[in-house]
């Protein structure tokens, strides 16, 4: 992998240019590389320019070549690629040649959580706040991963929380994010609660949603993976949202979610109760001997004949001029013994105050 890490950074060249995509060839591997500041205007010529794996068929990768009018570019490797003994994976060669490449990704969960009054709070308070942020998100992580699958979250700091997503990719990824963020936003409330030192454990401000983005690496000097971030329509779309967020308050951007290709799309509120019946495992979670009885979990607005929320569609306009769709969440959880945990604020409570624009 060394030998294949080096030929990949001499071509990278600290990111001038960007790795479309490969194939495994007689000998090693054929590449193909594109400018990086030219990478972005030739998406229109082939979907597989930013979608999809990098690892391409022979068909697939003759026509990006050909659409891009590139000439790919061949590795000798010391071993032989593919399965079987003495030979080398494709998935293995794939997950070291990805990060030398920008990937658009159409759909993808992700959500920003942002300590309240962050910047007044100490340096010693604020480093202490979030660590108690990590704790809760690998906690949570951890549980769903175990119980639902498909999860593995990363971050990247904003310097007062972060932006969250999962590294799989897929509806069932993206239902697994957000089962992932009502686990954590349970914990963070058990904490709250349960810690002696409640400074450590801050009020936070939530997002969520799904939408498109781009996806990037930060490489070191020997070619490896140091960190990875996204950046795009879903994150901006969190940031407007998060301007407009209040203390304790969870917001959903409205999405549908596209399915398989025979299937209608699915809403925030049906996916909303999938997340629900994914979450069923919560009424046997013990918190340091609190058992959870009950989660009710629901998109607020006036009740219908049954009692039950209608979720209201809230319209916001950004700094930009740029118009916002978003719903107002609740998260009430219900030990067996003990005051439930109520996180989100009440629809009355949307329109109190100044400074909002519902």
């Amino acid at each position: 992998m060394t030998s294949l890490r080096a030929a990949l950074l001499s071509l990278w060249r600290l990111g001038a240019n960007a790795v479309v995509g490969w194939r495994p060839s007689r000998i090693g591997i054929e590449v193909i590389t594109v400018p990086t500041v030219r990478l972005f205007g030739l998406g229109d010529r082939h979907h597989r320019v930013l979608e999809g794996d990098r690892l391409m068929g022979p068909a697939t990768f003759a026509e990006v070549a050909a659409a891009l009018d590139v000439q790919p570019i061949e590795f000798r490797l010391p071993v032989f690629l593919g399965d079987g003994a003495r030979r080398l994976p494709l998935d293995v060669v794939d997950a070291v040649v990805t990060p030398f490449s920008i990937m658009k990704t159409k759909q993808r969960a992700a959500f920003l959580v942002d300590i309240v009054g962050f910047s007044l709070a100490a340096p010693e308070q604020q480093a202490s706040r979030l660590a108690t942020l990590e704790f809760a998100l690998n906690l949570a992580s951890e549980l769903v991963r175990r119980r639902v699958g498909a999860l593995e979250m990363l971050r990247s700091t904003t310097g007062d929380g972060f932006y969250v997503w999962n590294r799989v990719k897929g509806i069932d990824a993206d239902i697994a994010l957000f089962a992932g963020f009502i686990a954590f936003l349970t914990l963070l409330s058990f904490l709250q609660r349960s810690v002696a030192t409640r400074d450590t454990v801050p009020p936070v401000r939530t997002c969520i949603g799904i939408g498109s983005h781009y996806t990037y690496y930060q490489i070191d000097g020997a070619g490896r993976v140091t960190n990875e971030f996204i950046v795009g329509e879903v994150t901006i779309a969190l940031a407007r949202l998060m301007a407009v967020t209040r203390p304790r308050q969870i917001l959903i951007r409205d999405f549908l979610r596209s399915t398989a290709a025979d299937k209608q799309p699915i809403q925030v509120g049906e996916f909303l109760k999938i997340v629900g019946e994914r979450l069923a495992w919560m009424s046997e979670l013990n918190l340091d001997n609190t058992s959870v009885e009950r989660i009710a979990l629901y998109l607020t607005g006036a009740l219908d004949a049954d009692q039950a929320h209608e979720g209201e569609l809230l319209h916001f306009t950004d700094k930009h001029g740029v118009e916002h769709k978003c719903y107002n969440m609740k998260l009430n959880v219900f030990p067996l013994d003990g005051e439930p945990f109520y996180c989100g604020l009440r629809h009355a409570e949307l329109r109190t105050g100044k400074g909002y624009p519902w």
